[in-house]
């Protein structure tokens, strides 16, 4: 009898463990596969959350009203509403890639030199001190980079450096973005494959982006952004909060970038983070 009340009482507590959580995935309508780190917004209630990597969002449903108004909005898709309900089973939606900014295609010129160069900065350690990005949250939108001259030059890249001083979080999940630059500050975004890699707190030093097989063709920019976003992390057993560090100099010749949310006006700060892209140059 003591047992019988003992499994009713733990299938009855994960029942409504259950019923508290409304799962849902976002997904590509054309290659079927889920979208990593899409922005759902809530307009009821004034909040954006990000997607996993798995595209999957977890509600909590005692936290809000269902059905619930959904926005799904993410670079390279249509945004999309719908309406959420509150449903054990897990809910799939499909998102439109926009043809708006489908990347071009280009090709790169038949007779010319090719020449690995760098641009950024690719010194890890000559900065006046190291700087310290930390978060108590484990969903987060910072967005940090630099501007680089590329000169009008066509680029093929083909890796992406960035080098950190420590990492105290568990698991850091990025993206990296290129943006054109207008009036000195990160513009418009340069349509291309979503660039996504996860860091844990053995990645001290130089971490190495290889999208060379993603046939990333840069031309007609006299300067370029590359900006790193912060999509979420996991802090370490027993702590809610974490950082990373990467050293910081101050110069007239490097302008570094950052902001809290896509809605906010990038702060610009005369300085430099070790951080550059290899590329090939067609000349």
């Amino acid at each position: 009898m003591k047992n019988s009340l003992l499994l009713f009482l733990f299938t009855f507590s994960t029942q409504i463990i259950t019923a508290q959580n409304v799962k849902f995935q976002v997904n590509d309508k054309q290659t079927k596969e889920p979208v990593e780190f899409a922005t759902i917004i809530l307009p009821d209630y004034k909040k954006s959350i990000i997607s996993n990597e798995k595209g999957l969002i977890i509600l909590d449903a005692q936290k809000y009203k269902f059905p619930l108004k959904v926005i799904i909005d993410h670079f390279g898709f249509e945004k999309k509403e719908i309406i959420l309900q509150n449903n054990k089973s897990l809910q799939i939606t499909f998102i439109e890639p926009s043809s708006e900014l489908l990347q071009e295609i280009i090709i790169p010129p038949a007779n010319a030199k090719i020449k690995e160069r760098t641009y950024g900065r690719t010194s890890e350690g000559s900065g006046i001190g190291t700087g310290e990005d930390s978060s108590g949250s484990p969903k987060t939108s910072y967005e940090f980079g630099m501007v680089m001259n590329t000169k009008e030059k066509f680029l093929k890249v083909k890796k992406i450096h960035w080098h950190l001083e420590g990492f105290t979080f568990k698991r850091g999940f990025f993206s990296v973005y290129f943006y054109e630059v207008k009036n000195g500050k990160p513009y418009k975004r340069i349509p291309h494959q979503n660039i996504n890699f996860i860091l844990s707190n053995k990645n001290r030093g130089w971490n190495i982006i290889n999208v060379e097989d993603m046939d990333l063709y840069i031309s007609g920019h006299k300067k370029i952004a590359v900006i790193i976003k912060q999509q979420k992390i996991e802090f370490q057993e027993g702590k809610k909060e974490g950082s990373f560090f990467q050293n910081i100099g101050l110069t007239t010749g490097s302008t570094f970038f950052t902001r809290t949310s896509s809605d906010d006006e990038w702060l610009a700060v005369p300085a430099s983070i070790p951080l550059y892209i290899t590329v090939d140059s067609y000349e």
